[in-house]
């Protein structure tokens, strides 16, 4: 079950983004391919936020304890105080204070993913643009926190390090959407590995300047497209019960023992 949201048209103070949105269509449809069942929502406000990481985390636990919960989210992030905020479209943030009653934490996200249950949990924030809003901060940390609090089973990736920020990127999506969306389709390759050709895409397209990052708990290998199943040998063909030859050898045979 995959959460899917890209906020891109902020307006106001924050300003808009160009890709967010592309980022959040391109992603929704590559984790339908490979066969997520995917919540998907754009330009969202924080209600309409809210209501999906319900759904989500409704969804994710009727699933069962087998599943695999995947959010990703396009869009301005900011920290304060070593907590992560993901920003709503028509949020009103004009002070540091303003953040926790308009905005949405990583813990509302990540509590319900915990509670389902699920074997695998796999947070994708590409959310590390620069915080916009650093009039009335004292907090003027750039990027995202480190998260922490995870999941069991989880998996944790950030567009750019902790503490950094993150390119839009001058094409239809971010250098890091891009990348993840064709290294995570290829069968027969765990997460780890899929994430660092990712890191590596990026580091190539932003000329050094932006590093993904990940933190792993998971405790066994996971593939978004299970390795190729080994071929089989064919069988030796059957021999016709029916061949005039195999008949004439079993005659020639039941003769000599009767002889």
């Amino acid at each position: 079950i995959a959460l899917v949201i890209g906020n891109s048209n902020y307006g106001g103070d924050i300003g808009n983004l160009a890709n967010p949105a592309n980022d959040a269509k391109l992603m929704a449809k590559t984790l339908g391919r490979i066969g997520f069942t995917v919540i998907e929502i754009e330009d969202a406000d924080q209600n309409a936020m809210k209501r999906a990481i319900i759904d989500f985390g409704n969804k994710l636990t009727d699933a069962g304890a087998g599943a695999t919960g995947l959010f990703y989210y396009a869009g301005h992030g900011l920290q304060v105080e070593g907590e992560n905020y993901l920003i709503p479209v028509k949020a009103h943030i004009a002070r540091e204070s303003d953040v926790d009653i308009d905005a949405v934490s990583d813990a509302l996200l990540l509590t319900p993913m915990d509670l389902a249950g699920s074997a695998v949990n796999i947070v994708i924030l590409d959310a590390c643009r620069n915080n916009p809003l650093t009039r009335g901060f004292r907090d003027t940390t750039r990027g995202l926190a480190e998260i922490t609090r995870k999941p069991r089973g989880s998996f944790i990736a950030y567009s750019t390090a902790p503490g950094e920020v993150a390119a839009d990127g001058n094409g239809a999506n971010s250098p890091y959407a891009k990348a993840l969306s064709e290294s995570i389709v290829e069968p027969g390759r765990g997460i780890e590995e899929i994430f660092r050709d990712v890191r590596g895409k990026v580091l190539a397209t932003t000329n050094n300047q932006q590093t993904p990052w990940d933190s792993s708990s998971l405790t066994a290998p996971f593939y978004f497209e299970a390795p190729p199943a080994p071929a089989v040998a064919a069988a030796p063909a059957p021999v016709d019960s029916l061949d005039p030859k195999r008949i004439e050898g079993i005659a020639a045979g039941l003769d000599a023992v009767a002889a």
